[in-house]
């Protein structure tokens, strides 16, 4: 039954479990800050299956991810600032996933790894204790975060950027964090269905994996606020590193 489930999605064994390990291990990831879920998995991902496929699987299980901790998190956000980056970010997410599509793959590869690699780089950039409400930079905030939400799944970069500073809170961060990759998710499954990208075996792998997604995230939602910021961050890195090489040795 399973070699038969296993032929389905079209994978031998080794890569169902690297492909499992990963969703699996970027969700805890994902759980525990409220972000980092496709910075991880797409680029090692990328390693097992097409980059293209990797990122709209990554969008899929996003979008279908979603709704879990919304209500949560509504309680502890600025609903307009957010609402205003999210609609960028679904107007950004288009013109991502068109680049994407006339990208190498090998090309698009490291480009993803790079791109996830240098994400760490925004915790280091210095910046006000509080966000700027200003309409320009609620728009480049979420027409960056659509961009990269297409290209590479990964909204994440610009979205850190400006909500994770001392004056805001873990809980409003990651609530504000958690609403808008929704929001970037449904722009990105939107697109990709219109541009008839989701295909059967797309689905189909993404039903099997999202049970994985869903254990992933409830483990580490139960550890948020519990493990130092830099094991984590480290470990994220690390694996990382091993994505960008991986990516350096298939181009």
């Amino acid at each position: 039954m399973i070699d038969q489930a296993l032929a389905a999605l079209g994978l031998p064994w080794a890569a169902a479990m690297a492909l499992g390990g990963t969703i699996l291990g970027a969700a805890v990831v994902r759980g525990l800050t409220g972000f980092g879920f496709a910075i991880l998995a797409v680029p090692l991902m990328g390693l097992v299956i097409a980059p293209t496929d990797a990122v709209l699987l990554a969008i899929l299980l996003q979008t279908w991810i979603g709704p879990f901790g919304v209500k949560k998190a509504l309680g502890h956000i600025n609903l307009k600032l957010v609402a205003g980056i999210a609609l960028f970010a679904m107007i950004g997410t288009p013109l991502g996933l068109l680049v994407l599509a006339q990208t190498p793959h090998d090309v698009a590869r490291l480009l993803i790894a790079g791109i996830a690699v240098a994400c760490f780089g925004t915790f280091l950039v210095k910046r006000n204790p509080t966000p700027n409400p200003a309409v320009s930079h609620v728009a480049s905030t979420g027409l960056a975060a659509g961009f990269l939400n297409g290209f590479a799944a990964m909204p994440g970069p610009p979205v850190i950027l400006y909500f994770v500073r001392p004056g805001v809170s873990p809980m409003a961060a990651r609530g504000s964090m958690i609403l808008v990759f929704f929001a970037a998710g449904i722009a990105g499954t939107t697109t990709a269905a219109v541009r008839g990208l989701l295909t059967p075996h797309l689905l189909l792998l993404s039903g099997a994996a999202f049970p994985l997604m869903l254990l992933g995230n409830h483990v580490g939602a139960r550890f948020f606020g519990v493990v130092p910021e830099p094991i984590w961050r480290g470990i994220v890195v690390a694996l990382l590193c091993v994505a960008a090489a991986g990516a350096l040795a298939k181009l």
